[in-house]
């Protein structure tokens, strides 16, 4: 059981690493204060794939560190605290398409952080003489509206190094970071490279851990991302491909380890889904199918309407098909709000004929949080999933998987299990491909589970070791 910073949290959490940690306690033993780890993450409470890689590293690092004091730098800190049991600072504080602080989040600061970050001031009368003029001169709004955000942002990096001081570590833990779609280069490129610079000002090391790199094309991202990487006192790389990358930003990337997604290291909990998915089936295969809001206007950077039709009809056609063959249908989702949305536009897609077997036939689970993911897929047959970490973890529930990549990144690991024999591409696939490759996929069924068991245990291992080194970082540099 793990034990959580805030009250009335600790029924939701459960032991999930799969190897058995040395303890690192002797370094710290005589300190006053307990270790100080802070978790730098872009995400706001609504991507599980996310949420499993914090969870992984906060009990991994509470296992070697007795007494770690743990925080995070997250989009969100009232969902950061709510679902990790953890305080959190915000990563951010210029906000971008895609890439926003959830703005109650200063509310877990103590008042003196939140007067640093955004000061109140009283509206007198100079002030609203002020804001009249600047409404009808266009062009001085824009500039004192520059200078605002300027301030904004200086005061923000002032709070942010006073946070830094009391550190041991800061860990750029895991997932997609190297990665400029989700905001640009003045997103989440720009906080890697502050939070690097704040961290050697205050002489805190600052970790990159098992990361991945998405896009990083424009020249003022490989520039700020190649300086965070440089910055680095250690970094790792979910894989290869991505280290390869990293490389082509930071020379010296080539030498660094490839240790695999935090996500690995997660143990599958015991099912409590109610109703069970395998009760409601009543005897038939169970498919559970997680869809993305890939390209779905509005939920995504880069919105292409006709493409998400695309995927969405040739999806639905190979649902008609499964529903007429007597499977039952999980529909679940590994991000809450974006893919969530997709279930709806998915059902509407259905044949006539398949809309009528719906409710005899179809279940869609309530899922919060990762474990709710897992516990649904367990009780499936098989997986068709299209983002990354519905594909992670499907195949940490030990589920044979059809997946239809909407990035490279899904193609790595499916190539790295040595399963891209089911392995689509959202561009191009249609719906007989989703057919044919559950037919080659289902006589195989329990080869491809001992597969992803082996894979997994071998997982632990590398995982393991990483976490032994970040522990010791932490102590090495324990401040007293």
């Amino acid at each position: 059981m793990i034990e959580i910073d805030a009250p009335g949290l600790a029924g939701e959490y459960e032991e999930q690493s799969v190897v058995t940690p040395p303890v690192f306690a002797d370094a710290g033993a005589s300190r006053q204060n307990p270790y100080r780890v802070a978790l730098l993450t872009p995400y706001d409470g609504g991507n599980l794939g996310d949420a499993s890689i914090q969870d992984a590293m906060i009990q991994n690092l509470r296992s070697r560190l007795p007494g770690v004091r743990l925080s995070g730098i997250s989009l969100s800190s009232v969902n950061f605290m709510k679902l990790h049991g953890v305080a959190s600072f915000p990563l951010s504080e210029t906000d971008r398409p895609f890439y926003r602080m959830v703005r109650d989040a200063a509310a877990e600061l103590s008042a003196s952080e939140q007067r640093s970050i955004r000061p109140e001031r009283p509206q007198t009368m100079p002030i609203r003489l002020a804001r009249k003029v600047l409404r009808r001169v266009p062009f001085l709004k824009r500039g004192v509206k520059t200078m605002q955000t300027g301030a904004r942002e200086a005061r923000h990096w002032i709070a942010s190094y006073r946070f830094l001081r009391d550190l041991d570590v800061v860990i750029v833990s895991g997932g997609g970071q190297l990665d400029e779609a989700w905001g640009g280069p003045w997103g989440h490129p720009f906080a890697l490279f502050k939070w690097a610079v704040l961290a050697r000002i205050a002489r805190v090391p600052y970790v990159m851990a098992s990361v991945g790199v998405g896009t990083v094309q424009t020249t003022s991202s490989r520039l700020l991302v190649s300086a965070a990487l440089r910055l680095a006192c250690y970094r790792s790389y979910r894989d290869k491909s991505s280290r390869d990358l990293a490389a082509t930003l930071f020379g010296r990337a080539s030498r660094d380890p490839v240790v695999p997604d935090l996500a690995f290291g997660l143990s599958t909990p015991e099912s409590r889904v109610s109703p069970s998915i395998r009760a409601l089936a009543a005897g038939r295969s169970v498919i559970a199918i997680s869809p993305i809001a890939f390209a779905k206007p509005h939920n995504w950077p880069q919105s292409d309407a006709e493409l998400y039709r695309r995927y969405l009809g040739q999806l639905g056609l190979a649902m008609s098909v499964l529903l007429q063959r007597g499977y039952f249908l999980a529909l679940v989702f590994s991000s809450c709000g974006d893919d969530e949305s997709v279930i709806p536009d998915l059902l509407e897609c259905l044949d006539e004929s398949a809309k009528k077997r719906i409710e005899e036939q179809t279940f869609v689970p309530r899922i919060r949080i990762w474990r709710d993911y897992i516990e649904a897929v367990s009780e499936a047959d098989l997986l068709i999933a299209s983002r990354l970490h519905s594909t992670i973890l499907g195949f940490v529930s030990h589920r044979p998987t059809v997946a239809i990549s909407f990035e490279p990144k899904v193609d790595w690991v499916m190539d790295d299990l040595g399963q891209t024999e089911y392995l689509l591409h959202i561009r191009t696939f249609v719906s007989d491909d989703i057919i044919k490759a559950i037919e080659r996929l289902q006589p195989r069924g329990a080869q491809i589970t001992q597969q992803l068991v082996e894979y997994q245990s071998r997982n632990a291992t590398a995982l393991a070791a990483q976490y032994d080194r970040l522990a010791k970082l932490a102590t090495d540099h324990c401040r007293s």
